[in-house]
């Protein structure tokens, strides 16, 4: 009888340690059936470009995919196409808000965060240099003063506190990104370099968007105290030529000049599959070692990948393409690695929600019918519950 017992303690002591593992292994991520770390987010370029009319129909596309998480696209130049007399006050009458006014409001509503990216220099801020000369948006690198100021126009507005026109509250935005793809040639370019140029120093590159982040934080935090300045916005390059610098090489930099800021944000689009070991940084078999290179900044420095995803057809920008199913399968395997299940990643932003001529990797095609990697994001969406964002 003695034995028996014991043998049963024995047995209630071992069920309760193996059921200790298991809550050990779901709480760490390692396993399948845990929510992951990063919250599947998406974005719909569209916002930028369409007719002010259509934004209302626009954000209920991205409401229809249940994130809630989008990323946003300001562009300075549209916002700000000639110089104000009082550039920190977002009430200046050369400022035209009714986009952003727009698409805050409505993401709001739909109970969504954005993560804002601020981009486009209008020709005032960059001494009258316009590059691409047609293109639709000036990646020439602005006055940083300039940059700083607008900055801090951005983050008063939507801080909280302030009334539209029509006297609607505005929303609180605490998540600035600083720029797009400054590493990259097709983003940004320095004042005094030409476009094309041979003999291009990335040093002076990353001084002046260093400069650009050093003007724009400490206005960011004066207006939002709760604000996240998010810098770096690597592209996904993974070697440094005369078109731009790697993701690695682009981190430490600014990891050198000691930049002020709250995250880092980085864009990922391998050529591989993403459960493909590869030495490439950046992919999805690298974010590690990655991270390692962030903790350069400072250890645990938190990451945001604001953009991924795979292209089903080649385009002038990307010389890679998947079938849809493929797209589907990736799309799935990304938000279920689990070197992304960790707080300190986030999020994952797919980019895009539905497809252009120059990068055909949305979640729907150019006429607006759902690839296969629509429903599978949708369950991605699904399976984590309602993650937010919550720092």
């Amino acid at each position: 009888m003695g034995s028996r017992r014991s043998v049963v303690i024995g047995l209630v002591v071992v069920a309760l340690a193996v059921a200790a593992v298991v809550a050990a292994v779901v709480v760490a991520g390692g396993d399948d059936t845990a929510p992951i770390g990063a919250v599947a987010a998406v974005q719909d370029d569209h916002l930028p470009v369409d007719p002010i009319e259509a934004i209302p129909d626009r954000l209920d596309l991205i409401a229809e995919t249940g994130v809630t998480t989008t990323r946003v696209d300001l562009f300075w130049g549209d916002i700000a196409p000639s110089r104000p007399d009082d550039p920190r006050d977002p009430s200046d009458p050369a400022y035209d808000w009714s986009r952003a006014d727009l698409i805050m409001l409505g993401l709001a509503e739909r109970g969504i965060t954005p993560i804002v990216s601020v981009y486009h220099t209008p020709p005032w801020a960059s001494g009258g240099r316009v590059w691409p000369e047609n293109g639709r948006f000036n990646v020439v690198a602005p006055d940083p003063g300039a940059f700083g100021d607008f900055m801090a126009a951005v983050a008063t507005r939507y801080a909280g506190g302030y009334e539209s026109p029509g006297g609607a509250p505005l929303p609180e935005v605490r998540r600035f990104e600083i720029w797009n793809e400054p590493n990259l040639s097709g983003f940004f370019i320095p004042r005094g370099q030409e476009p094309g140029a041979e003999d291009v120093d990335h040093d002076v590159r990353l001084d002046e968007y260093a400069a650009m982040v050093e003007a724009a934080y400490r206005p960011i935090k004066e207006a939002n105290a709760d604000a996240l300045v998010i810098a770096g916005v690597g592209g996904p390059r993974s070697s440094t030529s005369d078109t731009g610098m790697s993701a690695v090489d682009w981190a430490n930099g600014l990891a050198a000049r000691d930049i002020p800021l709250d995250a880092y944000s980085q864009h990922v689009y391998p050529a591989q599959p993403p459960e493909v070991q590869t030495e490439v940084i950046p992919s999805w078999s690298s974010i590690g070692r990655f991270l390692d290179e962030l903790d350069r900044f400072r250890p645990g420095l938190p990451l945001y990948i604001t953009e991924a995803g795979y292209t089903t057809s080649l385009t002038p920008y990307r010389q890679t393409a998947v079938t849809e199913e493929e797209q589907a399968d990736y799309l799935e395997q990304i938000y279920s690695l689990p070197q992304l299940r960790t707080e300190r990643i986030r999020a994952v932003v797919w980019f895009n929600l539905q497809d252009n001529a120059n990068w055909p990797a949305g979640l729907m095609r150019e006429d607006g019918s759902a690839k296969p990697a629509y429903d599978r994001f949708r369950e991605v969406v699904d399976a984590q519950g309602g993650s937010a964002l919550t720092d």
